[in-house]
């Protein structure tokens, strides 16, 4: 009797100690769905102008030093940014919520505790501030062909493809209308300048295709026609250039936008004769440009200047 006792506890000692033992094992489906959330919520590589930058895959707080309408428009809302860029008027019902870090103030951007910083300066001594702080994805300031190519840019990134295409469909849309409407009112043949003033350095701009003074809108998405030797010096090549007053009707098309055109008295002095004598100025075919409006290259401004552009045109006709 003893030993049929002795064998049968024997079996629920070795039982016992099997659970046990089972309890300490690693659930392997658990494990590899927690392993793969690990993955999903971690790091990734992609590539940039200054090398390969590893990134948070789903970053939660963003600092942006230059694209806070770009990433606003991709539905991404950074815990700060730059004072000038809150200061954009075509985005003040946009920014609530989001803190300001004035000039680039370090001290305030680690106090936010970012992780990540997306940047269009290129300054290298700035950048290396900002790594120190958190991962750092820069797209300097016009380095880009134009802002399809930034934002497809940035949608890469940020896992926002779909939104930055969606938006890049809407300009294309805002920008064939804008011309079915000015096909009636412009001829083939009209010639448009671009050209500014600057206070500081009394200094007379012609501007390019580029991301200045509403150089995109007119002339990629509108397709307004340069002056031959703006054609040829500048778009596609030059983004803005300052030349002197006596070059300036080799610029002037038969239409001018100006910027800061309030200014030219002051600015020109003397020499505001020769303003006045350009046929666009004596046609009265003279726009000026509201400087709050086209200073920015952003996705919003882009399209209200594309808007405005063939509002003062309409206008005028």
């Amino acid at each position: 009797m003893l030993k049929p006792i002795l064998f049968l506890a024997l079996i629920v000692i070795l039982t016992a100690c099997g659970n046990a033992n089972d309890s300490t094992k690693p659930n392997t489906e658990q494990d590899v769905s927690t392993t793969a959330e690990t993955t999903e919520s971690a790091t990734k590589i992609i590539k940039t102008q200054r090398g390969d930058l590893e990134m948070p895959r789903h970053p939660k707080r963003i600092v942006t030093d230059g694209y806070l309408p770009e990433l606003l428009v991709l539905g991404v809302k950074p815990i700060g940014s730059t004072q000038w860029d809150l200061e954009n008027k075509v985005i003040k019902d946009q920014i609530d919520g989001i803190e300001t870090t004035g000039e680039r103030s370090l001290e305030t951007i680690v106090q936010l505790k970012p992780d990540l910083i997306i940047t269009w300066v290129s300054d290298e001594a700035m950048l290396q501030q900002y790594e120190k702080i958190a991962p750092t994805l820069a797209i300097p300031y016009s380095s880009t062909g134009d802002i399809f190519e930034t934002m497809r840019l940035l949608g890469d990134a940020l896992d926002k493809t779909d939104e930055a295409e969606q938006w890049i469909k809407q300009l294309d849309q805002t920008a064939e209308e804008a011309r079915a409407q000015l096909a009636d009112i412009i001829k083939p043949d009209d010639t448009f300048a671009l050209m500014g003033v600057f206070v500081v350095d009394k200094g007379f701009y012609i501007y390019g295709d580029g991301g200045y003074r509403g150089g995109e809108a007119i002339y990629k998405h509108l397709q307004l026609k340069p002056p031959a030797k703006q054609e040829k010096e500048m778009i596609g090549k030059e983004a803005y250039r300052q030349v002197s007053y006596e070059v300036i009707p080799e610029y002037a098309g038969d239409y001018i936008f100006i910027d800061q055109g309030d200014l030219i008295s002051e600015v020109w002095g003397e020499s505001e004769g020769l303003w006045k004598s350009l046929d666009a100025v004596k046609n009265e075919r003279v726009f000026k440009l509201d400087p709050e409006l086209f200073w920015g290259n952003d996705p919003i401004s882009l399209e209200l200047q594309i808007k405005e552009v063939v509002k003062m045109l309409t206008e005028k006709q």
